[in-house]
């Protein structure tokens, strides 16, 4: 794991911050939440654990600092958590699953697309365990202790 890498989660935050209108004062918090998850996760796969285990403890991690933080600013926490969380969302596997699916559309009337089939199955079971993963971990703080929900 090079921590180098782990940087990159943050400029995806910050657009996504930007896109969801998030106040200024919020921004660098958000890319530091990010940077943050994404270590996180990457250490749990440096531990050669999985994927979405990785996911699960990254968006608890993010979850329970945003509220923290939010809780210390007096902002709602889906401020920070939902921007910081965007770069843990499992685009490859999505984008594994469509192409697929997109094969099995060209093949030939005789062709055997069990293969694909299997590949898109597969590849769309974890990018859904993964968002479930996040939508947990995001979640964590109301879900283990409801009074740490309310920022403030």
């Amino acid at each position: 794991m090079h921590w180098l890498t782990e940087l990159w989660a943050a400029p995806a935050a910050l657009g996504f911050a930007l896109l969801f209108n998030v106040p200024p004062r919020t921004i660098v918090a958000c890319g530091i939440l990010a940077i943050i998850g994404h270590a996180a996760r990457s250490g749990v796969l440096a531990l050669h654990g999985d994927v979405v285990l990785g996911t699960l403890i990254a968006a608890v991690v993010i979850g329970l600092l945003a509220d923290l933080w939010a809780g210390r600013q007096g902002d709602p926490p889906a401020i920070y958590a939902i921007s910081a969380a965007i770069p843990l969302v499992p685009g490859k596997f999505m984008y594994e699953s469509v192409q697929a699916l997109l094969g099995i559309a060209v093949l030939p009337a005789d062709g055997n697309g069990a293969a694909l089939i299997a590949t898109a199955g597969i590849s769309a079971v974890k990018a859904a365990m993964i968002l479930l993963a996040l939508s947990f971990g995001i979640a964590a703080p109301l879900l283990l202790r409801p009074h740490l929900g309310k920022a403030g």
